[in-house]
């Protein structure tokens, strides 16, 4: 099929190279900065223009990669251009519902996705919804595209893709402020910086891949680790006596709050 993608920065560069290592469809990309040159072996099913509506005519599908607040420009320059019979519209712009494509594209059929930065290195984790389409060739060939790039969730409630966010979308600036506090923790301890952060990181992809191939809940896990009257009990002590759940769950709820 036709694919028209809208923006090439990281997330669209990540799902353009995604599509193309498949090698089943024609690609038209359009971004206001990036071109081929940026994209080395990608492949000659893709071709970028110099115009949005080149990238939206005729495709089947059309992948929105675009910063939420560019989005209304965009769909007002390019109304004119959709054929709703033909084209399913993808959007991974986060927070943008999928009422304001129908407020300028009429009825169309649309696939609202919330993937995450992980998804660039191929660990990423996908939330998908199709909404009015009923092609299943369309949403296999979307999951295919997605699964490339990690790990997918398919939600029947419009509501979830919002309430996904927080959980994975946000999550990975959780994660990294816990790995460079965890760094300075070990700076303190005598270690030098770049060894440090390589142990962090190291000891939270460790961990989460045990967690996953193990099945392993993650509170027996810690329990395992928690030798009695051990160094690992004292260090989860002084995490709860400082609020570390309360406050993950509070940053949680200012980040849906804020998409609310």
């Amino acid at each position: 099929m036709k694919i028209g993608l809208l923006g090439a920065g990281n997330m669209g560069g990540a799902l353009l190279r995604a599509i193309a290592s498949l090698g089943e469809h024609d690609i038209v990309v359009f971004d206001p900065v990036k071109t081929i040159a940026d994209f080395d072996g990608i492949g000659d099913k893709v071709r970028f223009s110099a115009a949005e509506s080149e990238a939206v005519k005729g495709s089947d599908l059309l992948i929105v990669a675009l910063k939420p607040a560019v989005i209304d420009n965009v769909c007002k320059k390019i109304a004119g251009d959709i054929d709703v019979t033909k084209t399913v519209v993808l959007s991974v712009a986060a927070g943008v519902k999928t009422s304001l494509y129908e407020q300028y594209f009429g009825d169309v059929r649309i696939i609202r996705t919330m993937p995450n930065i992980p998804a660039l290195c191929g660990k990423g984790y996908t939330g998908i919804y199709f909404k009015n389409v009923d092609d299943q060739a369309m949403k296999d060939s979307v999951l295919r595209i997605f699964n490339s790039m990690g790990e997918t969730g398919v939600f029947n409630n419009e509501d979830m893709i919002d309430r996904l966010i927080p959980v994975t979308s946000s999550s990975p600036a959780y994660i990294c402020m816990l790995i460079e506090a965890m760094a300075d923790g070990a700076v303190k301890l005598g270690f030098q910086r770049a060894e440090a952060y390589k142990m962090c990181e190291q000891a939270v992809l460790g961990t989460a891949e045990y967690l996953k191939e193990t099945g392993m809940h993650p509170a027996e896990m810690k329990d395992r680790v928690c030798s009695p009257a051990g160094t690992t009990i004292e260090a989860v002590l002084a995490l709860e006596e400082n609020g570390f759940r309360n406050s993950i769950l509070k940053a949680m709820d200012k980040c849906y709050a804020k998409i609310k």
